[in-house]
């Protein structure tokens, strides 16, 4: 399947849309991100390590940090953090935020 990642550059945090081919398995898990109003988002950091985030507009649902060598390990990485999303416990979230 394939999910939509938001990669923030540096030096200015401009934002470049990827598609990535992700596990299948991820599929019910990634709909249910999007259905909440949520993106997936990364980014390389000063020290080469890569920050990957299921984030809402207004703040970090979950984050992973990655060593950010290798695309392998930081898609799997990616894929565990999609299949661990808890809908419930981000639409709550969303809803103490706009309180």
């Amino acid at each position: 399947m394939i999910a939509e990642v938001t990669q923030y550059m540096r030096p200015n945090g401009r934002q470049v849309n990827h598609d990535l081919e992700i596990d299948d398995k991820c599929q019910e898990k990634y709909q249910e991100i999007v259905d909440c109003g949520a993106r997936l988002a990364a980014e390389q950091l000063m020290t080469l390590e890569v920050s990957q985030t299921i984030e809402t507009e207004d703040f970090d649902f979950d984050i992973i940090l990655t060593p950010g060598g290798n695309l392998n390990d930081n898609k799997i990485a990616l894929e565990k953090m999609i299949l661990r999303f808890d809908k419930n416990e981000c639409l709550k979230r969303i809803a103490e935020f706009d309180q």
